[in-house]
């Protein structure tokens, strides 16, 4: 389904814009939703996408004054209901979802849910799940102002990192995130891509660090895991970004999710499976072998490997 935003600003008449992948809130006159009246907000303040073709997300980037749906502050990805109150300082909106009307030999594939088996594809692809560590513990001892700035501001600039080379932000999942990268005809690049950008995110979480907590001197870090997989996936209508990104699952989406909850026994900010390592080239396999383990779920072990000190 596609969504409507029923837009009520803190100055100016209320307008409505309709959403079908992605739309993002903010002072900036380039948002989909330009609160260019309101000095308070954030130049890109909040960001809403769609997931399973018929699901919407909103997330806030890390604004000075929050985002609030129903009177209660985004900290995590929220999931919008049909008549959601977001409000963003003085300006309201109002989210509606948009019945589809049935076309001509049932509906359009591109607008409904995207579940039809007869409609899913299969892709191979690179996984990749980044995780914050900590995040609970930090959740409890900080003030929401500060965790819900500290999520929205590292989202956003790792949602960018996966974008720019060339991945697909599947979804956010607390405080995880799961993208993947397709395989086209340069087999491994995609594998490339996703190992170069779980680097930059190990690098760039590296710089930043929690707000400091009362008592203490100095901040903790950021610390992040990034676990990496190859294999096959389902999903409707997928990597089609300006229409649905309905989102992946199959074997491969609970591999990689599995190899993220052993690495902090192991002691790893980065773990691959030897399929993903497969995919890269010889000179890129230059990885601690960790072993084989056996992964909640599956019969088989999997074979680990993380990067070298």
């Amino acid at each position: 389904m596609r969504a409507k935003l029923k837009v009520r600003p803190g100055e100016g008449e209320p307008f409505e814009v309709e959403v079908a992948n992605t739309a993002t809130i903010g002072r900036g006159r380039e948002n989909l939703v330009s609160l260019s009246a309101s000095p308070h907000v954030s130049r890109q303040h909040a960001i809403i996408r769609c997931h399973n073709a018929f699901q919407y997300q909103i997330m806030d980037l890390g604004s000075r004054n929050g985002t609030f749906v129903n009177g209660r502050r985004v900290i995590t990805p929220v999931t919008l209901n049909h008549g959601a109150l977001i409000r963003i300082t003085t300006n309201e909106i109002v989210f509606e979802q948009i019945e589809e009307q049935p076309v001509e030999g049932g509906y359009d594939v591109t607008l409904a849910a995207g579940t039809d088996v007869d409609h899913d594809e299969s892709a191979t692809v690179a996984i990749m799940v980044c995780d914050i560590r900590g995040f609970s513990t930090m959740s409890e001892l900080l003030p929401e102002d500060a965790i819900a700035r500290t999520l929205g501001e590292w989202f956003r600039e790792a949602a960018n990192s996966v974008q720019d080379s060339g991945g697909i932000i599947d979804k956010f999942i607390g405080d995880a995130i799961l993208a993947y990268w397709i395989q086209e005809d340069n087999k491994g690049k995609e594998a490339m891509n996703a190992l170069a950008t779980g680097q930059a995110l190990l690098a760039k979480s590296a710089t930043r660090a929690w707000p400091l907590l009362p008592g203490e001197s100095a901040k903790k870090p950021l610390n992040i895991a990034v676990a990496l997989h190859h294999g096959s996936v389902t999903c409707g209508n997928i990597g089609i970004v300006a229409q649905r990104d309905a989102t992946i699952i199959g074997d491969a989406v609970n591999t990689v999710f599995r190899i993220e909850g052993v690495m902090k026994p192991l002691g790893q900010k980065l773990a691959a499976s030897d399929d993903f390592v497969q995919m890269l080239p010889p000179n890129m396999r230059g990885f601690n072998d960790l072993g084989e383990h056996q992964l909640k779920g599956k019969n088989q072990l999997v074979r680990l490997f993380g990067l070298k000190p």
